[in-house]
């Protein structure tokens, strides 16, 4: 789960459980979530956690899709492969496990799950997501005779879904038969190789003496780990440590700094210092499943710099079509909101209906005012939409952030197959296919059109207070998001059905069979408004749920603003409209009112860390 599940909901909720049974119960739900049908699919969309392509490159002869990967220790069995691979992570390291006397029994730092047989941790390292590299971390002890022995089984069992090993050499029992280390490196370096991995890193703790690292490197290994003690916290000359194993190692080695960064800005520290690498973990603890791709967006891009491209005219980018579907969405609910405000019902209306609309009054004296208030609320509705798809072009698409086309995608495909609606209520209305049919060529071309490739480093770098009450307000707008999705999709199912629902015919002080005996047509043009205003609504809702779920980021000032005036809008024209035609039932005002106080929590919450200047760079 994202990091706005897992603080404000999950570590709350299970912090009675012991250490070990909220890690078990994560890894094990996390296992589940990376192999049922669709997880992976949920896992991108509640996240959208691949890494952007510009940070890629290639290492130690193999592309990775992040210089960021897990920690051994983490999941040391593999159990949950699937998942951190789809979390952002370009390398997972599973183990670290003993070898010698007592073949496959962990070494491990911090209390973890037992071990598993090697076929089985086999089976799961090579079901790994497609271009996850998978590393495997050894302990061997210097003084053990049947170190190398213990080696050569486990690689035989796992080295052909091995693409990294790295080598822990620690101090273990004498023995008559013990071999030095210098030439235990080798034996190591040699048999790894001859398993087809290519690539052997040396495992220090920061601090390591310059002679043993030296040792290793004469023996073959392309590189060194360096990682923090295992108890006692952060060293304080981290980067300092790593900018002189830098320095002290050859220039094509490899530097991996496993040395515990908890928040994107040491992550960025530790590239800074001379790392090639940075491997997290229990900064996934602490910080929560999303640091790999808040680490990610933090990090320079690292892609050649290209020639300039030849200059496009305006229209063949991606980004004026889409505000221009944006800013049509707007009008087209300017109009309604006039309509509703004058008229209610159009020429072509009255025409369908047989009578115009002072006789509306005799059908039943309420009947035009509830009209009205559809047709406002629908108003409300499109206009928050066109400010949702505005933004998103002008902020998102013109930037160069393919997750607002991604957005503007998802809920344009819902509103305008809502119009498809009427094969339920057997009514067309004109005006409704003039807009479509006008705002859909945008909407389709935008989508066509290729995008700039633009990407800014995050400012996102520190877990403060600030971004806890940031992901509550998430959580927040997710929420509300949702709501309005599972609300529109509801009213758009009552209006193809049976119209009305209790407190409607409440407020009208009749039934749907009068109102159909007055006019045979009268059922039909409400059930386009209601089902029109459900569409549109779970059109608006899903465009706030992915603005939500991809957009929020400390310094995106525009998406806060966004959610506000798109929020403000549709709230605005809702109240008004119940208060203008006197509709105040308690039951079916309920759910504007807990909507508006969700909506003014999330944008308190949130308005500190997405309103941030740039200080945090």
């Amino acid at each position: 789960m994202p990091d706005w599940s897992y603080h404000p909901l999950l570590k709350p909720l299970t912090a009675w459980l012991s250490a070990d049974a909220r890690r078990t119960l994560a890894l094990r739900g996390m296992q589940a979530l990376g192999t049922i049908p669709g997880g992976p699919l949920l896992v991108h969309l509640l996240g959208r956690m691949t890494p952007d392509g510009a940070i890629a490159g290639r290492v130690y002869g193999k592309w990775l899709a992040s210089p960021i990967g897990l920690a051994g220790g983490v999941d040391p069995d593999g159990l949950a492969i699937g998942a951190f691979g789809r979390l952002g992570f370009g390398f997972v390291e599973d183990g670290p496990y003993a070898v010698g006397a007592a073949p496959g029994r962990p070494v491990l730092p911090v209390p973890l799950l037992a071990g598993v047989e090697s076929d089985r941790l086999a089976k799961r390292l090579r079901a790994r997501p497609v271009g996850l590299s998978v590393w495997l971390r050894i302990a061997v002890a210097e003084r053990d005779a049947h170190c190398v022995s213990g080696a050569e089984r486990l690689l035989n069992a796992v080295g052909d879904a091995v693409d990294v090993v790295c080598v822990t050499i620690t101090d273990g029992p004498s023995h008559p038969e013990c071999v030095q280390r210098d030439e235990l490196w080798r034996c190591l370096v040699g048999l790894i190789h001859q398993h087809g991995i290519a690539t052997v890193l040396a495992d220090f703790p920061i601090g390591a003496p310059q002679s043993a690292i030296e040792t290793a490197f004469e023996a073959g290994v392309a590189g060194v780990v360096l990682r923090a003690p295992a108890a006692g916290g952060l060293p304080l000359d981290t980067a300092a440590a790593i900018r002189r194993t830098r320095q002290q190692t050859p220039t094509a080695s490899l530097v991996v700094a496993a040395c515990g960064a908890r928040s994107p800005r040491e992550i960025r520290d530790a590239f800074r210092a001379g790392a090639g690498l940075v491997a997290l973990d229990l900064g996934v603890i602490e910080s929560g499943p999303g640091i790999a791709k808040r680490g990610n967006e933090a990090l320079p891009d690292r892609r050649p710099e290209q020639p300039p491209a030849l200059t496009r005219p305006l229209y063949g980018h991606a980004w004026p079509w889409l505000l221009l579907l944006g800013v049509g969405m707007f009008v087209a609910g300017a109009v309604v909101f006039w309509v509703g405000q004058t008229r209610v019902v159009l020429g072509y209306d009255e025409a369908f209906l047989g009578i115009g609309r002072d006789a509306f009054p005799l059908v039943n004296p309420r009947l035009l005012g509830f009209m009205r208030h559809d047709r406002i609320t629908l108003a409300g509705t499109l206009m928050s939409i066109g400010l949702l798809y505005a933004a998103l072009a002008w902020f998102g698409v013109r930037q160069g952030q393919r997750w607002a086309r991604g957005a503007l995608l998802g809920s344009g495909v819902v509103g305008f197959a809502s119009l498809f609606l009427f094969l339920g209520f057997r009514y067309v209305d004109p005006l409704h296919v003039v807009l479509s049919a006008g705002l859909f060529p945008p909407f389709l071309i935008g989508m066509a059109l290729p995008m700039r490739q633009h990407r800014r480093p995050s400012l996102d770098l520190d877990n403060d207070s600030s971004w806890r009450r940031g992901l509550v307000g998430q959580l927040l707008f997710i929420g509300l998001g949702a709501g309005l999705v599972g609300a529109g999709l509801t009213i758009a199912t009552v209006g193809v059905t049976r119209v009305f629902v209790f407190a409607d015919l409440q407020f009208l002080e009749t039934t749907s069979a009068a109102i159909s005996a007055a006019n045979g047509h009268l059922l039909p043009l409400i059930a386009h408004d209601r089902a029109g205003f459900g569409g549109a609504l779970a059109s608006d809702g899903l465009a706030v749920l992915l603005l939500s779920l991809w957009g929020f980021r400390r310094g995106e000032r525009w998406v806060w603003w966004t959610l506000c005036l798109a929020g403000l809008s549709g709230l605005a024209c809702g109240v008004y409209a119940h208060i203008a035609v006197g509709y105040l039932e308690i039951g079916h005002l309920l759910p504007l009112l807990v909507s508006a106080l969700v909506f003014s929590m999330a944008l308190a919450l949130s308005g500190p860390y997405m309103l941030a200047g740039n200080r945090n760079r």
